[in-house]
């Protein structure tokens, strides 16, 4: 099945992520958009995910390695599983946290384009 636009919509999302654009970033996500973090906290609405993330992108200390894990489309809702690594260096450069966690991306068909109306994060167990 073809998956037209999602697949580019995903691209877009996870390239601002690792540019850590966060114009490019920001529009990506709809407006009533919801982002569970990891420990449980919830941002509800693009003004707070964006502020979460502007301070993120400001930070140098952290990389995210990225794989998708599979891409599912429902008509006008798409559903993306990631898992990612986190990883925190101090200021030498040495590894301060090492967490893996997948999260799930739900997009919308919103107005032609898919956007991102929520991103679920769920830490994974120690290797």
């Amino acid at each position: 099945m073809a998956r037209t636009g999602l697949d580019e919509a995903l691209e877009e999302h996870l390239s601002a992520l690792e540019r850590k654009d966060l114009d490019a970033y920001a529009a990506t996500l709809a407006d009533e958009v919801v982002l569970i973090l990891p420990d449980g906290t919830l941002l509800d609405g693009k003004a707070a995910v964006v502020e979460l993330h502007r301070e993120m992108f400001a930070d140098d200390s952290w990389t995210q390695e990225r794989t998708v894990r599979r891409v599912l489309l429902a008509g006008s809702t798409g559903w993306v599983l990631i898992e990612y690594r986190f990883v925190v260096v101090d200021a030498e450069g040495a590894v301060v946290s090492d967490n893996r966690a997948y999260f799930t991306l739900t997009y919308a068909l919103v107005d032609g384009r898919w956007l991102v109306v929520a991103d679920q994060n769920t830490r994974l167990p120690s290797a």
